[in-house]
């Protein structure tokens, strides 16, 4: 991320908490579907990781989310935007939850989980380049993961576009996906104008029964002497 789109994304926030304090609206989710985004992202994971990297967290509200849903995991909670992080702290600092300003875009960061999520980066247009952004994201996200990644985006099906959103083509980003893992899970089925995108890094299979690990309960088992196809 450019430094001016950085200055623009901290002033964007900082003026939104000053306005809405503790509030969906401040993260810019102001349709109350931010539950909504995390019932999706959870649905494409499970809960049976036991560490989490949340990319630009804002509050941490994902956290609450996962401990209200019996998760008891480690989880470090990341954004460039210091009130948001502050705030986070105070509210679920006591519950488990960590928290750190880093810019994973361009900045080194101490710590891998089974997994990584990304919910609403990407919404904002970037004076420098929207995919290139992604790109890095991606990339830092799968180092910085050893399970599965997820990220999510504004779609180009919206009907009423605004210019200072990104909306993404969801066949690039999944082009993009596909370029880590053949295990790409593509969800447009929970909002009309959003999408996510799970990547998971075991993408193993057996040539004579090319399914992946968690469907093999579900092959029919072939009878003696009949080859698989």
């Amino acid at each position: 991320m450019l430094e001016e789109d950085r200055a623009d994304t901290r002033a964007r926030y900082a003026a939104r908490y000053r306005e809405f304090g503790y509030d969906p609206t401040t993260l810019g989710w102001n349709k109350g579907r931010q539950r909504v985004r995390f019932a999706a992202a959870l649905n494409a994971l499970g809960t049976t990781f036991s560490s989490l990297l949340d990319v630009g967290c804002g509050f941490g509200d994902l956290f609450g989310y996962l401990k209200d849903h019996g998760w008891q995991g480690n989880y470090l909670g990341i954004d460039i935007c210091p009130d948001l992080l502050d705030e986070g702290r105070k509210r679920f600092g006591p519950r488990g939850a960590r928290f750190e300003c880093t810019d994973l875009s361009s900045e080194s960061l101490a710590f891998t989980a089974d997994v990584a999520v990304a919910l609403g980066v990407f919404n904002h247009r970037l004076k420098g380049d929207n995919l290139d952004f992604v790109s890095q994201m991606l990339h830092a996200m799968w180092a910085h993961s050893t399970q599965a990644i997820v990220v999510d985006f504004l779609s180009t099906t919206a009907d009423r576009p605004k210019p200072e959103l990104f909306h993404a083509d969801a066949d690039v980003i999944l082009r993009m996906a596909l370029a880590y893992s053949k295990r790409v899970r593509l969800d447009h089925s929970y909002m009309p104008f959003e999408f996510l995108v799970a990547i998971w890094h075991d993408d193993s299979y057996s040539a004579d029964c090319p399914v992946f690990a968690p469907y093999l309960r579900d092959v029919t088992p072939q009878p003696p002497g009949e080859r698989p196809v």
